[in-house]
């Protein structure tokens, strides 16, 4: 009986260990991962499929249920502005997914910025050959699968894509078809009609005869824009048979003769119809929407992505327009420049796994299919004609074209047949370089060609010009190349010893500074520890600027002596940067120089706040509107400042330069013109005036009125009392308006990266923008933190100058 109540008690035991076992397991698999998802702001779809992924990871299967969030990325691109996703992944708390432009993923996967996927694929190729959703490269266009790459490992799983091809408007070429069958121009399947252009040569004549002036000689129509749409230089240099690096990736070719005969050809074009400016000045009067210039005919061809068919389908279903493969030169063959969009995982991602299986759904056709099913639910129900996506996978491309397109007897043969086109050349298509440098690259690569554009080396002669830009801007990817590929030099340091030496720092200052006050306080007793006690209100003051601003302050210095790109530890190189800075970056000087310039505008801005203080200053009815009025410019958020002044500087429909035209002086191109760029922003600042108006109504307030009445009766008139009185009575704000002018003027921001980015040919790279560049688009760290020090001594030294100087003109009140 007892052998029998020993078994049974070790069965209850064993049953209820396998009991609770089973409750744990239960448990484990009813607690959901969530997922945090970076998609698009506004993707209403993409919620439907993370809907039926989730249903699909329910947790049924006793797997853990997935939940995904998505949220919103907060940048202005997704590929060129990398700030907050940097931040979050240095910072240790990355989403778990984002979608990302698949041009950037070489240059931040080689810094370790997003996790590699190649064990999740292999692993899968191993275990689940047959699932459907398992990635496999012959699927996707070639292209896409490689710019996912870098390294041989692949980092991301490619979206879509898109090709760049002709587009060309019927309306127009028929109007000339004459003279476009002269030369050459016919359609590929009735010669006896008008066709696109096929060769540089013959693109080049159909600019010269589609392009249409007024009687002042002003651009109405043009027949071709080299940059407008989506080309850029590197799609011309492709064209020509260019590479813009070597096979091993660590030499930059983009001085090649190829790339330079391609920015020749481009600023020819330009100048058949008057020179880039000009041509750039009837760009800037171009609207989007309905009034497209393509569409309303002020633009006979343009090269842009296969999306714009979806536009055009929308827009003006009934248009007749035609798609073509870009020109190229004679005997090359015609190719085309793709890109897209494809999702990541940062490094860190607290869910990796789950991660993975969220993207593979998101690649496969499900997912493709509830999106286009979506859009074409919405698009039709407008009683608008329904264009697919075009998938990055090539199965899912052609299945899209048969399902929404070619078997569809409702959509025009034209629409078909650009959509044919397109297919044919999405295998014919280049990709940017893939490289550590790829966004230094675009953006050189972009300098070289408004350098080439604007003849900014050797206007007398186009090829020269071309050469030198693009001389400039090679050095510039190759001293990069040099330094990632190059040796390491400096020491590394350690986050612990320089945290402790600060700590150490601290203390001792803590110490020194307790001991030296200790001995002057002669108070005793009670009046003692209220001294003691005043160190302890102020410790959380003391405390916060040890951390939120010693630290970052002593943080910045020391990393301006290092190379930091955020991602590994810095490096100490002692006086490298300031080197560098001071003897081999011309951007230095550039960027220093702009901003020096702008400076012209602390003395108009001055004159132009006094002058509207000096007229507020009397006591009429009404004065408080009219104050306020004034002062209202000021508070006006800086991005729809900077929007609404691009409109009053348009240089053909622009509020200025119509009230310039209406005294028969023709306007300057303001914000596309080099030269009148920065002017321009100096006039725009002059707006603001109202801001210091306050500062100086307040001192015009504080001047005793026997000064003026004294003035008066010694035989001032209005200009000696002004001179006399006024003006030495407001000295201290004349001083202090100046300080601060100075030191907003070399932080000027926001104007350049809104209204120019930094363009034309550099004209509007302030020396902040040149900063905020080289360490959230370069990684840069180290060199930015080396700009901000010598910001930091520069601004020093001007406000030491002027307090020094102001001895000698500022008069003050209790002065005797």
């Amino acid at each position: 009986m007892g052998v029998l109540m020993g078994t049974r008690g070790r069965v209850v035991r064993w049953g209820t260990a396998i009991l609770l076992l089973s409750i744990l397991c239960r448990a484990s698999a009813s607690e959901t991962v969530t997922l945090y998802y970076w998609g698009w702001e506004t993707d209403v779809l993409g919620l439907d499929q993370i809907e039926e992924f989730q249903r699909l990871h329910d947790g049924s299967d006793g797997k853990p249920a997935i939940k995904v969030i998505m949220g919103q990325s907060a940048v202005q691109t997704k590929d060129g502005d990398f700030q907050r996703l940097l931040c979050s992944v240095v910072g240790g708390d990355p989403p778990d997914v984002v979608i990302y432009g698949r041009n950037s993923v070489a240059a931040w996967a080689s810094r370790g910025a997003f996790l590699s996927l190649q064990p999740f694929l292999e692993r899968d190729w191993a275990e689940r050959p047959d699932d459907p959703l398992t990635p496999r490269r012959e699927t996707f266009y070639p292209h896409c699968w490689t710019e996912a790459s870098y390294d041989g490992q692949l980092y991301a799983l490619p979206s879509d894509t898109e090709a760049r091809l002709l587009f060309y408007n019927l309306d127009v070429f028929d109007k000339h078809a004459a003279d476009l069958i002269a030369i050459g121009c016919v359609d590929p399947k009735d010669p006896t009609k008008p066709g696109p252009p096929r060769t540089w040569d013959q693109l080049r004549e159909c600019t010269r005869l589609l392009s249409e002036y007024d009687d002042s000689g002003k651009l109405t129509r043009v027949g071709y824009i080299p940059n407008y749409g989506n080309t850029w230089l590197c799609l011309y240099s492709w064209l020509n048979g260019a590479e813009f690096l070597s096979p091993d990736g660590r030499t930059s070719t983009m001085n090649s003769p190829e790339v330079v005969d391609a920015l020749t050809y481009m600023t020819e074009l330009y100048d058949i119809m008057g020179g880039v400016e000009k041509v750039r000045a009837f760009e800037s009067s171009m609207t989007r929407g309905d009034l497209d210039p393509f569409l309303t005919g002020k633009i006979a061809m343009k090269i842009d992505g296969d999306g714009f068919l979806g536009f055009l389908s929308s827009s003006r279903r009934d248009m007749r327009f035609g798609v073509a493969m870009p020109p190229a030169p004679p005997g090359k063959p015609q190719i085309s420049w793709a890109g897209g969009w494809c999702w990541v995982i940062p490094t860190m991602s607290k869910h990796p796994d789950e991660a993975w299986e969220f993207v593979k759904f998101l690649s496969g056709k499900r997912a493709f299919q509830i999106r286009n099913d979506g859009r074409a639910q919405s698009i039709r129900a407008g009683g608008h004609l329904f264009i697919p996506t075009v998938s990055a996978r090539k199965d899912l491309t052609e299945w899209g074209m048969d399902h929404y397109v070619f078997s569809n007897p409702g959509i025009e043969e034209r629409y078909k047949e650009a959509l044919r086109v397109c297919v044919k050349a999405l295998p014919l298509c280049r990709i940017r370089p893939l490289s550590p440098v790829g966004q230094l690259w675009w953006n050189e690569h972009v300098r070289a060609m408004e350098g080439g554009l604007y003849k900014r080396y050797d206007p007398a002669d186009v090829r020269h010009n071309a050469q030198m830009a693009l001389d400039v801007g090679n050095a510039v990817v190759q001293k990069e190349l040099d330094r990632i590929y190059g040796p390491k030099t400096g020491v590394p340091l350690d986050w612990r010893a320089i945290v402790a030496v600060y700590l150490v720092v601290v203390a001792a200052g803590a110490i020194g500074l307790h001991r030296y006050f200790n001995k002057k306080v002669v108070a005793r007793g009670y009046f003692r520890h209220e001294f003691h006690a005043g160190y302890l209100f102020a410790s959380p003051w003391f405390l916060g600027f040890v951390v939120f601003g010693g630290g970052p302050i002593l943080f910045s210095l020391l990393m301006s002596f290092c190379d930091y790109d955020a991602f590994t530890p810095p490096r100490f190189v002692g006086m490298k940067n300031y080197v560098e800075m001071f003897t081999d970056d011309p951007l230095f000087y550039k960027s220093l120089g702009n901003t020096a310039y702008m400076t012209l505008g602390i003395p108009l801005s001055m004159a132009a706040g006094l002058a509207i203080a000096m007229l507020l200053n009397y006591s009429v009815r009404g004065m408080a509107v009219y104050r306020t009025f004034y002062y209202l410019p000021s508070i006006m958020p800086a991005v729809a400042g900077a929007i609404l002044w691009m409109w009053i500087f348009n240089p053909q429909q622009g509020l200025l330069n119509t009230l310039i035209g209406k005294l028969g002086i023709p306007g300057p191109f303001w914000l596309q013109s080099e030269t009148w760029s920065k002017p321009a922003l100096i006039v725009m600042g002059l707006w603001g005036a109202g801001g210091g108006m306050i500062i100086w109504l307040a001192g015009l307030k504080g001047i005793p009125a026997h000064l003026y009445e004294a003035a008066i009766l010694d035989g001032a008139g209005r200009f000696r009392c002004f001179r006399h009185v006024t003006l030495p009575m407001l000295s201290p704000y004349i001083f202090f308006n100046l300080i601060m002018g100075v030191i907003g003027t070399f932080q000027i921001f926001t104007q350049a990266y809104i209204m120019t980015q930094g363009g034309p040919v550099d004209s509007t790279m302030f020396y902040a923008y040149a900063l905020f560049n080289y360490a959230f688009k370069y990684m840069r760290m180290g060199y930015a933190s080396a700009m901000a020090w010598v910001l930091c001594a520069i601004v020093l030294a001007l406000t030491v100058m002027q307090l020094r100087l102001s001895k000698r003109w500022v008069h003050y009140e209790s002065e005797e």
